[in-house]
């Protein structure tokens, strides 16, 4: 319908209808310009971030970065959300009486002909509005463009059933935090008491050891105050994480990561525990400890220690107060999911950060790696694909790992097929 026949459709009805549709034209236009406006506001406070229209004047500029004038921000930005959400029910309300009234006014074809008219120039109006809010977002460092599909990084193998919040917050991954609320005094200045420690140790700086400690004092000093600062004026959008907290409070589900890839994997729990129990069974593998865990760790550490003792004067003092052990604990196993798998089995890892022999480990990592390269090895999957990207064949290859295996798997099914008939042979 064009606008010489809608003018003609009004003719027949009056000013009357004319005016009601143009009610009901800005009434729908403005529910959903409203509920656009509102996910606007919702993507700034899931972000951290105020929008322009909500901060206020100070008469210190300074003031801005504080984190009392950041959590004032975000008390209006959660008031004008709830002043959105309250509008959208009054609104919807209004333009549903219009358009019953409009319906009962006029003809069934021309009411359909006119909403869908309305429809058309609605979504026209909001392309606008979408456009603005992402202009918004752009200049806000919020660039929504960049974000991943929820249904190809999020893989769900449990039976809770996951809401739109949930898959939203979770697709940001594992690497997703919020900046620390207070600092750990203790921890922050051990670091620079065992520098300092270390640095004793050496001969060389033996004569300046007092100038390099108190160096080392002035830096730690000023580093802390300037992190307390900065971690004040940080406001953390806590509503956004109230998701991972129902998700973290629920005892019937594991989440980790998968072995290949990144994303994150749910599973249920009791099926992950099962999984790994399988693995633990394996008596090639893994045998028990027939003593207690404690005393399995002290003369395991004792053996190391009297080794190291042996050869003290060999390795030097820094190097054997390195590796001289106390207080460890045991390994960590855990399990990554292998999603491309049917089953999703369990790839297991034993973390051995902590254990008794975790640093002669990494000491001897670097003594042996140069000793294991050479022209023929491959650092990682990156250099593997940069190798092959490199080569310039002329005539079509095929790689030998592939034809190995498939000889294999032909031999194996062979095999298998002459002992069957040699078996159906001797039953006959």
């Amino acid at each position: 319908m064009n606008t010489l026949d809608m003018t003609f459709e009004f003719l027949k009805y009056g000013k009357n209808t004319l005016d009601l549709y143009r009610k009901i034209e800005r009434n729908s236009f403005r529910s959903k310009k409203v509920e656009k406006d509102l996910k606007f506001l919702e993507i700034c406070k899931c972000y951290g971030t105020i929008p322009d229209f909500i901060k206020f004047r100070v008469y210190c500029p300074t003031f801005q970065t504080t984190r009392t004038y950041r959590s004032w921000c975000f008390d209006l930005l959660d008031w004008e959300i709830d002043k959105q959400k309250k509008k959208i029910p009054t609104i919807k309300k209004k333009l549903e009486d219009d358009t019953t009234l409009l319906t009962s006014c006029i003809s069934y074809f021309d009411s359909k002909c006119l909403l869908s008219l309305n429809e058309r120039n609605m979504e026209k109006k909001l392309c606008k509005v979408d456009f603005r809010h992402n202009k918004k977002l752009t200049k806000l460092g919020i660039d929504l463009n960049k974000k991943v599909d929820k249904n190809k990084v999020i893989f769900n193998f449990s039976d809770r059933i996951l809401s739109d919040e949930q898959k939203e917050v979770l697709s940001l991954g594992f690497d997703y935090c919020i900046p620390p609320s207070t600092i750990p005094h203790n921890q922050f200045f051990l670091c620079f008491e065992k520098l300092c420690h270390t640095i004793k140790n050496c001969e060389i700086y033996k004569d300046r050891w007092n100038h390099i400690t108190n160096s080392i004092s002035t830096v730690a000093h000023d580093t802390y105050k300037k992190f307390k600062c900065h971690v004040k004026g940080i406001h953390t959008p806590y509503p956004s994480l109230t998701p991972l907290i129902a998700l973290r409070d629920d005892n019937n589900i594991v989440i980790t990561k998968p072995d290949k890839g990144r994303g994150v994997v749910i599973l249920n729990r009791d099926d992950y525990f099962s999984k790994l129990n399988t693995i633990l069974s394996d008596s090639s593998k893994f045998k028990p400890i027939m003593s207690d865990t404690a005393t399995h760790l002290l003369k395991l550490e004792d053996k190391l220690n009297r080794l190291l003792r042996s050869i003290r004067t060999s390795i030097g003092e820094m190097t054997y107060n390195l590796l001289t052990i106390s207080g460890s604990r045991p390994g960590r196993l855990y399990g990554l999911p292998k999603i491309h798998k049917i089953g999703q089995p369990l790839r297991p890892i034993i973390s051995a950060i902590g254990a008794f022999n975790y640093n002669l480990a990494k000491f001897l990592v670097q003594l042996i790696t140069p000793l294991t390269t050479n022209e023929y090895t491959i650092e990682n999957s990156f250099s593997f694909i940069k190798e092959i990207s490199d080569l310039k064949p002329l005539r079509p290859v095929t790689m030998v790992r592939h034809i190995f295996e498939n000889l294999l798997l032909f031999v194996l099914r062979f095999e298998e097929e002459r002992s069957g008939q040699v078996k159906g042979s001797k039953d006959l």
